[in-house]
């Protein structure tokens, strides 16, 4: 039988995606946080490509950073016919090296949000939490992908959205690119790179999971759960779920599309929530929760008939 504690505290491993189109600076950032983090955490590093040869992971190993690595080579692992493999992969790479962190740089023609299938496994779900999604775009170029359904969901799933090379756009550029950006994820972070050089530390550590002092980290049973639907969502139904969520649900984030064709994002933690709304960048109602308990948000949001 195969063991599944998350590590050597028992407690799940924050687990960390890290997306973006290609050449948009994934594996830049990701030197970014081993040069800040390599000596301080047992860093696990899952590397996603399409090419048989992780040239990434090999320049990575060259910085001479300290990580484990896992490469998947050959497709994306969110495509359904490589999850069954990976799921397994994953348990047992984890298991193997008992890191402090797991990072999982997806393809950039990745769709995040496919995550849900392999954080919801039931044995990953006793080992991994989502913990941070680090969207990186590529500034130059962003005009050219910005209307792809992977970069849509990448920008609209995101913690942390990293612009990189601003050095080669304009301050009249950057402005209006910062500006989209926040109409789109008006809950995500924004800093503007040249580089990827930014302070990991200020934006990775655990603060979501202390907010208002209670220490969430230390929870052992921490349930990632992701829904999505093509389905327009009635406002009532929305406010019943908001009447629902409490301090079992540790932080839920979400954008959800409405039956009068406006969109909003959603902001809970633990209870307390807030509603944005946004520009309808999306075509699909997408939404991620982290807690103690899971919401059965297909009765809540699509069946449960409210008068």
């Amino acid at each position: 039988m195969q063991n599944t504690i998350a590590n050597n505290t028992g407690e799940p491993i924050p687990f960390h995606l890290v997306t973006g189109f290609l050449g948009s600076g994934k594996t830049t950032f990701l030197k970014t946080f081993l040069a800040q983090f390599g000596d301080k955490k047992r860093v696990a590093l899952i590397q996603n490509e399409f090419a048989e040869t992780g040239i990434d992971g090999r320049e990575l190993q060259d910085g001479g950073w300290r990580f484990d690595l896992l490469e998947i080579n050959k497709g994306s692992v969110f495509c359904v016919c490589l999850f069954s493999d990976f799921r397994l992969q994953l348990q047992n790479f984890v298991e193997e090296h008992q890191p402090d962190i797991v990072l999982l740089e997806a393809t950039g023609l990745a769709d995040p949000i496919a995550i849900s299938e392999l954080l919801m496994d039931e044995n990953l779900q006793k080992q991994l939490y989502l913990s941070k999604v680090w969207t990186v775009i590529d500034a130059q170029n962003y005009e050219k992908v910005k209307k792809m359904p992977a970069v849509k969901n990448q920008i609209v799933i995101a913690d942390n959205i990293i612009v990189n090379k601003t050095d080669l756009i304009s301050a009249a550029e950057k402005q209006s690119l910062e500006m989209e950006i926040s109409n789109a994820n008006p809950l995500a972070k924004i800093i503007l790179t040249t580089y990827c050089k930014l302070d990991v530390d200020d934006l990775y550590t655990h603060k979501e999971l202390f907010i208002e002092g209670k220490p969430v980290g230390a929870m052992k049973d921490v349930k990632t759960q992701v829904f999505r639907t093509p389905y327009t969502i009635k406002r009532k139904n929305l406010d019943y779920l908001i009447k629902t969520l409490d301090e079992d649900i540790y932080r839920l984030k979400g954008y959800l599309i409405l039956d009068n064709n406006e969109a909003v994002m959603i902001q809970s933690v633990f209870g307390n929530t807030t509603l944005t709304p946004v520009d309808k960048t999306m075509h699909t109602t997408e939404i991620i929760s982290l807690g103690k308990k899971t919401i059965d948000f297909e009765h809540i949001l699509r069946k449960l008939i409210i008068i």
